[in-house]
C-alpha cells in the first residue's frame, strides 16, 4: 500500500470547553487528567462498567459503549472537541480498524466540533532500511496493524471534519514500560544484522503534544510524535538494563527470533526507520519533557517502586 501522507495547512483559533475521548485508556486517561487540570469538561468513553466507574474516579465523565455508533447523538452533540484513541479491533481475521465503518456514520453529529484528533502510529511507514521518515514520507506499511492504522487516518482526514493525526513511536510510561521484565531477567531481543531503528516516546510528551494541538490546531496536519533519540532496540534494551541494575537481555539472531517471539512482536521490531520530530518541535514542543529514554529512567523507577 502506497500513500502520500502531506500535511494541511489552515489555522485557526478555538475555545475548547468541552473534550469527547472515543478509547479512554492509557493515553486518553492522562489527557483527560491534564484538560481537567486546565478547566476543561471531559466525557470518555469505555467498553465496559469497570473502565467507566475508573474514569469516574477520576472525576471523567464516563460513559459506556462498545462502538462509537452506539453513543447517543446528543452526547456528541455536547462535544467541542474529540480524540480517537480506540485500538485496533482483534479478531480470528487479525486486526481492523473500525473507523472506515463508524465514522461515516458519527461524522454527522460531529460537524461543529473545532477540533478533533486520532492517535495513530509511526507502523503506517513500513520499514525505510534505516533511513529517516518524516510526515511526507511515503507511507508502505508491512505490518497488518501499520495497514489498519492508515486506513483509520485516510478516514479522518477524509471525514471533512477539523481532524489532525499524530503518529506515535512506542508508548512507554509509569505502569507502561518493560523495566520489570528487564529486571525479572531472560529478556529476549532480536540483534538485527544490519541494526533495526526504533523510536520511543513517553505518555507525558504525548499528552503535552496533543494539548499543544488542540491550543494551536491545524486541520489536516499528520505529526510525528518521537523523541530525540531513535535507537535500534537491541541497544535501547542493553543500555537501559545496565541503567537500572538488570541482568543483560538475551541476544537472539534473527532466525531465533522468529522461533521464539511472538509475531507482534517480530511486526513491530522487523521495520528499521528513524522517526523524525521537527515538525513536532516545530509546531508543537520546542522541547520535550524526556528527549530520550534515558531522561525518563529516574522517574520510572521512583513510580515504580524500584
Amino acid at each position: 500500500m502506497l500513500l502520500r501522507c502531506e500535511a494541511g495547512a489552515n489555522l485557526l483559533g478555538v475555545d475548547i470547553r468541552k473534550l469527547l475521548i472515543l478509547g479512554c485508556g492509557y493515553i486518553g486517561t492522562r489527557l483527560a487528567k491534564a484538560c481537567l487540570d486546565n478547566g476543561m469538561h471531559v466525557i470518555g468513553i469505555s467498553r465496559n462498567a469497570e473502565g467507566a466507574e475508573e474514569l469516574r474516579s477520576s472525576g471523567i465523565e464516563p460513559l459506556v459503549a462498545a462502538d462509537p455508533s452506539q453513543i447517543p447523538a446528543d452526547v456528541y452533540k455536547q462535544a467541542d472537541a474529540v480524540l480517537d484513541s480506540i485500538p485496533l479491533e482483534r479478531s480470528e481475521a487479525g486486526l481492523t480498524a473500525g473507523q472506515p465503518h463508524w465514522l461515516p456514520v458519527v461524522a454527522g453529529h460531529l460537524r461543529h466540533v473545532q477540533w478533533a484528533g486520532y492517535l495513530s502510529t509511526t507502523g503506517v511507514y513500513g520499514d525505510a532500511g534505516g533511513a529517516w521518515v518524516d510526515e511526507t514520507s511515503t507511507c508502505n506499511p508491512t505490518s497488518q496493524r501499520g495497514i489498519e492504522r492508515l486506513k483509520a487516518e485516510r478516514a479522518w482526514l477524509n471525514s471533512e471534519l477539523p481532524a489532525e493525526v499524530f503518529r506515535l513511536a512506542g508508548i512507554y510510561g509509569p505502569g507502561r514500560n518493560i523495566i520489570p521484565r528487564l529486571k525479572a531477567g531472560g529478556y529476549k531481543v532480536v540483534q538485527w544484522n544490519p541494526p533495526h531503528y526504533s523510536s520511543r516516546i513517553h505518555v507525558d510528551d504525548i499528552v503535552a503534544a496533543v494539548m499543544a494541538a488542540m491550543q494551536k490546531p491545524r486541520p489536516g496536519r499528520i505529526v510525528n510524535v518521537a523523541d530525540d533519540a531513535p535507537l535500534p532496540h537491541a541497544d535501547y534494551v542493553t543500555e537501559l538494563a545496565a541503567m537500572i541494575g538488570a541482568p543483560e537481555p538475551v541476544m537472539l539472531t534473527p532466525e531465533e527470533g522468529e522461533k521464539q517471539l511472538s509475531p507482534a512482536a517480530l511486526d513491530f521490531f522487523r521495520d528499521n526507520k528513524r522517526v523524525s520530530n521537527r515538525l513536532l518541535h516545530a509546531e508543537l514542543l520546542p522541547e520535550l519533557k524526556y528527549p530520550s529514554f534515558r531522561d525518563a529512567v529516574s522517574t520510572l523507577m521512583q513510580e515504580s517502586g524500584a
